[in-house]
């Protein structure tokens, strides 16, 4: 009995011996690095938010270029994400043009769904990069936008943000009154 046995005890340790060596060697060998579309860094606000204190704003933007972030940095912060969006001062001072007109797009379609942390970012000052000349304007957005923007915006009623919530309404009206609608950017 044990001898006729043999011959399929042979066969399962054939059959199964490639499978387990592969996966036993494919553990072995060290792990490489992220391909040269990934992200190499760990990116989360909070990691973020310490390389900029750290290090400074201007080298973080370096290492945001070099690992190929900024998209997932503007999906963060077009998605309304708080953390995300506290960061965009810091950072968009030390961008070129396109990264900063695509920073300030990303804040746009953040604000009818996250208000207050746009705002909380906006320059009271009404400054260039971040004033609500700049970010309250429906510059490359859907119609609908600026009437969701408004709703979200006069729903915002923290006494700190006064300036910014009436400047940001101030700048939304002009633009759809002078047109009738809101511009889609061309």
């Amino acid at each position: 009995m044990c001898l006729r046995s043999f011959p399929r005890l042979m066969l399962l340790v054939a059959l199964l011996a490639p499978p387990i060596g592969l996966t036993a060697l494919a553990a072995s060998l060290p792990q490489s690095g992220p391909s040269p579309t990934e992200t190499g860094m760990d990116l989360n606000a909070r990691s973020l938010s310490r390389q900029i204190h750290e290090d400074g704003a201007e080298a973080t933007v370096r290492t945001l270029d070099t690992h190929r972030a900024w998209p997932r940095l503007r999906r963060a912060v077009a998605a309304g994400w708080d953390g995300w969006i506290e960061l965009v001062p810091d950072l968009i001072a030390h961008t070129d043009d396109a990264t900063a007109r695509q920073l300030r797009t990303a804040l746009r379609q953040a604000l009818p769904r996250n208000p207050h942390a746009v705002l909380s970012v906006l320059d009271p000052g009404n400054g260039p990069l971040l004033g609500a000349g700049a970010l309250c304007t429906p510059h490359g957005m859907p119609v609908r936008w600026a009437r969701d923007s408004m709703r979200a915006i006069s729903a915002e009623h923290d006494i700190h943000l006064t300036h910014q919530v009436n400047d940001c309404l101030a700048a939304l009206s002009a633009s759809t009154t002078t047109t009738g609608k809101a511009n889609s950017g061309t």
